[in-house]
């Protein structure tokens, strides 16, 4: 009993990981995507004048975590990109969710 009850628990601890992931992903399509596209590449309509950059690029993957959350959470010094989203009601948690899911874009190039 006490065997299948701790493969039970690993299993529900790999599950953690992936929920979180998923909601990233979730948080990133909602309130990212309409401009960074859904795989960051920047090629949207919306953005097509806006010179997105794609965040799967080294540029904006040598950056550090605290540097792209406060890119995203308080905004950027270029007027084309006006990120505020935790003055817009985004909270500090999610906009680290949306750091980590940035990390993940690279390996999709």
């Amino acid at each position: 009993m006490r065997r299948s009850s701790t493969f039970l628990l690993l299993l529900i601890l790999a599950a953690v990981p992936l929920r979180a992931q998923d909601e990233a992903a979730a948080l990133f399509k909602s309130s990212c995507a309409r401009c960074h596209n859904t795989n960051g590449d920047g090629k949207t309509a919306a953005a097509e004048k806006m010179r997105i950059p794609d965040l799967r690029s080294p540029e904006i993957q040598k950056l550090t975590d605290e540097e792209l959350f406060q890119t995203i959470g308080n905004g950027t010094q270029h007027k084309q990109y006006p990120h505020t989203f935790l003055s817009k009601g985004m909270t500090a948690p999610q906009v680290r969710q949306l750091v980590g899911h940035i990390r993940t874009l690279k390996t999709k190039r």
